[in-house]
Parts: structure tokens; sequence; C-alpha cells
């Protein structure tokens, strides 16, 4: 449940209301506000629908997409064949990613996310660094 204050700021995405899919690469759903989604759609749309491998990725990325919303209590109903895609049981973890969050069952989150401090050290390395200088930290 949201808490009464953040409802009251968040009022204008609450009214338009979210959709949520399942991730495409991880065992987790992922929910958008509705109008970051439709941004995500027009993104999609850009490709040929004549083009059968656009088609199938669309196909395969908007699986399980449907509308979620918030009832008066700061519930946030999420139907359970959506729930069911991603393993979700009983405990979730909510995870900001920016213009999303991705709601993951507990235990399959903490089991994605374990590694060492070397390996946490060079990932961020890879992905921060990438396209940088070796000296540039900035």
């Amino acid at each position: 449940m949201l808490p009464v204050m953040l409802r009251n700021q968040m009022t204008p995405i609450l009214n338009d209301g979210f959709f949520i899919k399942k991730s495409y690469y991880s065992e987790c759903l992922e929910l958008y506000p509705a109008q970051e989604w439709y941004k995500v759609n027009a993104e999609l749309g850009e490709a040929s629908r004549f083009d059968e491998e656009a088609q199938a990725f669309k196909r395969m990325f908007m699986n399980g997409l449907s509308p979620a919303n918030v009832d008066t209590t700061g519930r946030l109903l999420i139907p359970k064949d959506v729930i069911t895609t991603a393993g979700i049981t009983k405990e979730v973890k909510v995870v900001s990613m920016g213009e999303r969050l991705e709601i993951w069952d507990l235990d399959t989150y903490e089991a994605a996310i374990s590694a060492s401090v070397e390996e946490k050290k060079e990932l961020a390395k890879r992905v921060m660094l990438k396209g940088k200088s070796k000296g540039d930290v900035s």
C-alpha cells in the first residue's frame, strides 16, 4: 500500500494509471506509469509491421501486458496471471529503475543481485566507464 502522503504527491500519475508486464530480461514485473508506457509503445511502433523479426520481438516484449491501477486505499491492483508469470509468491521487493519500477519475488531478487565485492567492482567499471578514457571518472 502507498502511504497517503505519497499518494497525494502522485495524484496525476495515479489518475493516469499504470501498465505492468513481465520483464523481457529478468524474472520480475515491470510497472510503468501510463505516460512512460506510451513512450515505450511509440518507440516499439517505429518498427515496421511488415518486419517479421520486429513483430516477433514486440509479441515477446509485450507478453502479458496489462493495465494496473491503485485503488482508493493505496493498493496496487495486479492481475493474478501477471503475478504468476514472474514467479512471485509472497514477499516482494520493489526496485526503482528510473522510468519504471521492477517488482521481484524477494528470494529471486536476492539471488539476482548476489555477487562478490570484486564482481560488483568489475561490473561497475564495465558499465560506468564504457566509452570513456581510462582517466575519465566523471
